[in-house]
């Protein structure tokens, strides 16, 4: 039975705070397209081409399979595997064409505990499906934008088929028989009443592992948002918090942009870059004097001064509470 529980995280999470700093980072984000077919009306692909190209630096790039075989080779260098490799970031993945054998090569390398992917799915067929799943893709995480046509209209601009793409997500769950869980969350500005919302349950309970509706927050500097919105003192989850001072996610994490730029956390933003994998290795990246610098910044109260943290709400959105290291700054600081 499907659970009704955030897509993302764990339930044996690792208090941070106690951990770190880590010899390997938990996390490894890897971005394999910068294209998506939608235009969801939160998101930055939202602006258009020529607009996000110009805020963001996204210029339509997709990994290839040369720099996933670096990553991959580069990987087994940390002392531990990763806790999770997630192919994410801020294009739609299965517009790369790649992305199963780049999987594969991933999940060859056996450098995860667990590989997964965040996408629209509105890209699957019978054939992907079976691709991904014969890569050995763990998790799909599934963003959904509603359970009607009408509200795919309306969020994306995009005409979509809903009962032929839950026909689509149905035969992955299907096949997968367990090998590969799914998940699926959809925002709560896509159901249009509480019998909306009982009825995506209903359905996503018959072919999904978790189940989850997130509230839209202004993860995108440029994009409009309402007023409620704009709240951060609740996160996507609707858990209330104090407003948080470290960002969590520099001192687990890793990512790896399409032409193998590397920064300290996963916001579109890129802030802190470290380097690159055609030209530096990631365990020389993790340990280098430039991500130290930027934790201990995070530690000395200064997100709010840096150029691209100040516009991030990615620590009072996204951060669980095991991540949360305010209360323990003071301390960290001797070790960073």
């Amino acid at each position: 039975m499907s659970e009704i529980k955030p897509f993302s995280g764990v339930d044996d999470r690792t208090p941070l705070s106690s951990v770190v700093p880590l010899d390997t980072p938990f996390t490894l984000n890897i971005f394999p397209s910068e294209i998506c077919n939608f235009r969801c009306n939160y998101c930055a692909q939202s602006l258009g081409k020529d607009e996000i190209a110009k805020q963001y630096g996204l210029n339509g790039k997709m990994l290839d399979i040369e720099t996933a075989e670096l990553i991959a080779e580069q990987s087994k260098a940390f002392k531990h595997k990763y806790k999770l490799i997630s192919m994410m970031g801020h294009g739609d993945h299965l517009c790369n064409k790649n992305l199963p054998k780049i999987i594969s090569i991933l999940k060859k390398a056996d450098i995860a505990e667990r590989i997964d992917i965040i996408t629209n799915a509105s890209l699957l067929t019978n054939e992907v499906s079976d691709s991904l799943i014969e890569a050995g893709l763990d998790i799909l995480r599934v963003s959904l934008q509603g359970i009607t046509d009408a509200s795919y209209k309306k969020l994306t601009g995009v005409n979509v088929d809903f009962n032929k793409f839950y026909n689509q997500l149905s035969y992955f769950y299907k096949k997968s028989n367990g090998k590969c869980k799914v998940y699926v969350k959809t925002m709560d500005v896509s159901l249009d009443s509480k019998d909306e919302e009982k009825k995506f349950f209903e359905l996503f309970e018959k072919c999904s592992d978790r189940m989850y509706i997130d509230k839209v927050k202004p993860v995108y500097d440029k994009v409009t948002y309402s007023d409620e919105q704009m709240d951060i003192s609740t996160d996507r989850y609707g858990n209330r918090h104090s407003p948080r001072v470290v960002c969590p996610q520099p001192f687990y994490m890793l990512s790896v942009w399409s032409n193998g730029d590397v920064s300290p956390c996963d916001a579109l933003y890129k802030a802190s870059p470290l380097g690159n994998v055609h030209q530096t290795a990631l365990t020389d990246m993790w340990l280098n004097k430039t991500h130290k610098d930027f934790c201990l910044a995070q530690l000395n109260g200064e997100r709010f001064n840096h150029s691209c943290c100040s516009r991030c709400c990615a620590p009072d959105d996204v951060a669980h509470k095991e991540d949360i290291l305010d209360d323990a700054r003071n301390e960290l600081k001797k070790l960073f």
